[in-house]
């Protein structure tokens, strides 16, 4: 069985980030096969100029994980791309199953959350939502997102709510199945390692990891506190 951390953050691309090569560290330790890097994009908290022009303002992302790419790879780490964005009211969308060519489309920059999503799919990827039910002074109403149908799952757990919240999302998707991911949400290696699903085969490619959450065949790991 094979643990992938789905939801981290690496400097310079999101605030708070620390550098990925630390992340690979802690998780290699750990004994995780991989992770997902999910920097924050144009409507998040990046820490990137939004005033660049687009294709150096998608090079800082690409070249942050191309450096981790290639560190992983002398650890036997599968690095897999992907993005957190903003969805409007402080909620945010995981996208999964992308590579770095996706963020180059221009009609990205500030796009609606429904047309994201749409582009996002165009080009073979899944989007969930990040930590819905989040309670937090920035997000005015906590919940779902109004295009929450579009979606193709939800982030059933993240180390970064209140078990309030968690429970909120764990209700919801006994209701309302779904497919549904963990994330630790780290930001420092700390952070990272405290959620993982668990797959029966490695997931070497953001092709992949698209067929195993489709398939829905794998397990969810929450650390115990």
């Amino acid at each position: 069985m094979y643990k992938y951390e789905m939801h981290m953050h690496s400097s310079p691309c999101s605030g708070g980030g620390c550098d990925i090569e630390l992340h690979i560290d802690n998780l290699v330790k750990k004994g995780f096969a991989g992770m997902v890097i999910t920097n924050h994009f144009f409507r998040g908290d990046t820490r990137i100029d939004r005033n660049l022009p687009w294709n150096e303002f998608c090079d800082s992302y690409r070249d942050d994980y191309l450096r981790g790419k290639a560190y992983a790879e002398k650890h036997d780490f599968d690095l897999l791309f992907g993005l957190e964005e903003g969805a409007g009211e402080g909620k945010e969308i995981l996208v999964y199953g992308i590579t770095p060519d996706f963020m180059y489309d221009e009609r990205l920059r500030n796009a609606p959350t429904e047309l994201f999503i749409k582009l996002a799919h165009e080009a073979g990827g899944l989007v969930f939502q990040a930590h819905p039910f989040r309670n937090r002074s920035y997000i005015p109403v906590p919940g779902l997102i109004p295009e929450f149908d579009m979606l193709d799952g939800i982030e059933v757990y993240n180390t970064g709510n209140t078990p309030e919240a968690n429970e909120q999302a764990r209700l919801f998707v006994q209701e309302h199945p779904q497919r549904c991911t963990v994330g630790s949400d780290g930001h420092s290696p700390v952070g990272g390692g405290r959620t993982a699903i668990v797959a029966k085969q490695r997931i070497r490619t953001e092709k992949a990891l698209v067929e195993v959450l489709k398939s829905r065949d794998y397990e969810l790991y929450i650390e115990e506190n």
